[in-house]
């Protein structure tokens, strides 16, 4: 795994559980729409198990697989009758073509896309799908921009490729194992306040592997900005937009 994905994530589990949001309703009723009934679906790089409990709730038949102990820990926590297996996306502990529906969520960006790519249509049935899910900020704010470059700034930037630099549906096309690629996008606002930016910063990967004088001084650099901005009292809305990438392996 990636060492600050594996060294963030850890030691952010429990914040990254209490702060991070849910995928918009729409999104979780596409997914239903495109998976069988009963049919198997295999969440892989399930986290705190966010996604995870939206597709049990929504009714689907899910299984959840997440590498790291502490995040497994409070999935475990939130949705102990959900099965969960312990493996990375590159080596899915999963027979070939046994499942119906991968999905991801907020993760295929720190998999090694090709060993991924070739172990999901390994997995799936012929014909099965493979679904990406990010909850993305909307930088067309001027204050989320405006914040997103001062946590860049002070952490040395993402330590990953997102879909700026590597647009999925390429990468995707590049294994020459699926089928085309259709985005659809979800507005997806989250209600919050200062300290709830101020929570989810401290849920990102790269911010919580800092040491703690450095995390602190970015977190009030960070107060500070958001503290200045007349529009940003009480509650208010945090805007997003949660983003699918669906398509099926071309094995048939």
């Amino acid at each position: 795994m990636n060492p600050v994905a594996a060294g963030g994530f850890s030691s952010a589990a429990a914040t990254y559980a209490r702060i991070r949001p849910t995928y918009a309703r729409q999104a979780i009723g596409a997914l239903k729409e495109l998976c069988p009934k009963g049919a198997p679906v295999l969440d892989l790089a399930a986290g705190t198990g966010i996604l995870t409990g939206q597709l049990v709730r929504a009714g689907l038949a899910v299984t959840a697989a997440e590498p790291l102990e502490a995040m497994a820990r409070q999935l475990r926590l939130a949705l102990p009758g959900v099965p969960l297996a312990r493996c990375v996306a590159e080596a899915i502990a999963w027979r070939d073509h046994s499942v119906d529906m991968i999905t991801v969520g907020q993760g295929f960006h720190w998999f090694d896309a090709e060993r991924a790519l070739a172990e999901a249509a390994r997995v799936l049935r012929p014909g099965g799908v493979l679904a990406l899910v990010w909850n993305v900020r909307d930088e067309s704010t001027s204050w989320v921009a405006e914040l997103t470059q001062l946590v860049e700034r002070r952490t040395g930037a993402r330590p990953y490729d997102d879909h700026r630099e590597r647009p999925w549906s390429e990468v995707i096309a590049g294994s020459g194992l699926f089928d085309a690629v259709e985005e659809q996008q979800f507005a997806n606002p989250i209600p919050t306040d200062v300290e709830g930016v101020l929570e989810r910063l401290r849920s990102t990967s790269f911010v919580a592997v800092l040491d703690a004088e450095e995390q602190a001084s970015l977190l009030h650099e960070a107060r500070r900005t958001l503290m200045a901005r007349p529009e940003l009292v009480a509650t208010f809305d945090y805007p997003h937009h949660t983003v699918l990438h669906t398509c099926r392996s071309s094995i048939r």
